[in-house]
């Protein structure tokens, strides 16, 4: 694998840093277009929950059907596709005059969006290694980060149509970059399905691990974590502000760009040191460096528990896919990590909703003992996986 790796890496491994970099757009760009959004089309608030909704339905549907689409496509083609679809619900979102073009274009670039997130995922953990994981992950915090700074300025000269049709146009030229990579052929060719195509994958990930976790519950129990995964990630960074304003705290989005920068800081650190640690005890150092955090902003409401919540979350999602590749055998491998994004997406989604109606109907209080029993919860079906993979 190794070889592969310093094969390809060259040429490829730039290509795919950038192309990730523009799944990070939709997130970071919409929390700031939403301002006029929710005013030129005349919505409230509670639209925005709908919009949550449908995002993360056809984001989850693009993890789940990766793996029929991987029998007749190449992960690299699925994610071009997905680049392609994204743009043209961009530009939807530009175009829409009312709340159902909106939803429906929102909906379109979320199942873009999942199948770039959940193909590149996937051709991750076959080809490269934690480490490289790590970097793609960071270059999704650099979108995420500047994709509101490029929405902010269009905002402020135009409209956010216009931020919109600005971030298609970049899109277009990392298609270009996308399209220009296969052309070459840099990206290996052994992505689909069958067996023929995966021999020598597999003699390779053979010599990394003799026996692989074959029950459908070790299955069920790998996507559950993501499940939790999902709803910790998101549910904490949106009604942490809610909680401190609550507290009497009036500079609250500091908080938010702060979470990020750290959970970006975090997958460069922990890509750095994959170099000398093997994915399980990454793991558990991000999560216990996770629960620290949220205990520090239950106790003090102080933003070092930010930093270190974002510090310790950072890591989980591409080390925890990467590991992926350890457990399953490289034939279910693609759906696997098809479903696990696909249930990191359903997360958000379901654990959101049900954490807004506990936080609604009983204390706000109650979102950090929330967030550390999600966390917990990561790390307990993290930890059945890994005995069942030692006592293979």
């Amino acid at each position: 694998m190794e070889q592969q790796v310093k094969r390809h890496s060259l040429l490829l491994l730039p290509v795919i840093l950038i192309s990730y970099f523009i799944v990070g757009f939709p997130d970071g760009a919409f929390t700031i277009s939403w301002l006029g959004i929710e005013r030129d089309l005349n919505l409230t608030i509670a639209h925005s929950g709908y919009i949550l909704v449908g995002y993360s339905v056809t984001y989850t549907l693009a993890g789940v059907v990766l793996s029929g689409l991987n029998r007749f496509l190449k992960l690299q083609t699925i994610y071009f596709f997905g680049l392609t679809i994204m743009g043209l619900g961009f530009i939807g979102l530009a175009l829409s005059i009312n709340f159902i073009m909106a939803l429906m274009a929102i909906t379109i670039y979320g199942f873009g969006t999942g199948a770039m997130a959940s193909s590149m995922n996937s051709y991750m953990a076959k080809h490269f290694t934690a480490r490289h994981n790590n970097w793609m992950h960071c270059f999704w915090g650099g979108g995420a980060a500047i994709s509101p700074l490029i929405m902010g300025r269009m905002m402020d000269t135009h409209s956010w149509s216009a931020g919109y049709f600005v971030i298609t146009a970049i899109l277009a030229l990392v298609a270009i970059i996308l399209l220009v990579s296969m052309y070459a052929k840099v990206w290996t060719n052994d992505d689909t399905d069958s067996s023929n195509n995966l021999t020598h994958e597999s003699s390779n990930k053979t010599v990394a691990k003799k026996r692989y976790l074959a029950k459908k519950w070790h299955q069920a129990v790998e996507i559950l974590t993501f499940f939790f995964l999902g709803g910790t990630d998101y549910t904490l960074v949106f009604f942490t502000g809610m909680v401190l304003i609550e507290r009497g705290f009036e500079d609250v989005a500091i908080f938010s760009a702060v979470y990020y920068l750290s959970m970006t800081v975090g997958r460069m650190f922990f890509g750095y040191a994959a170099k000398w640690l093997q994915e399980p005890p990454i793991i558990r150092i991000g999560i216990t460096i996770a629960a620290l955090g949220i205990l520090v902003l239950y106790f003090t409401s102080n933003i070092v528990g930010m930093a270190l919540t974002g510090f310790g979350l950072g890591p989980l999602l591409p080390t925890l896919v990467s590991d992926s590749s350890n457990r399953f055998t490289p034939q279910v491998l693609s759906k696997i990590v098809g479903y696990e994004l696909a249930a990191f997406g359903a997360g958000i989604a379901v654990l959101f909703f049900i954490t807004s109606l506990i936080l609604e109907h009983i204390t706000l209080e109650a979102l950090f003992p929330i967030g550390l029993t999600f966390v917990v919860l990561v790390f307990l079906c993290n930890e059945v996986l890994e005995r069942a993979a030692r006592g293979k």
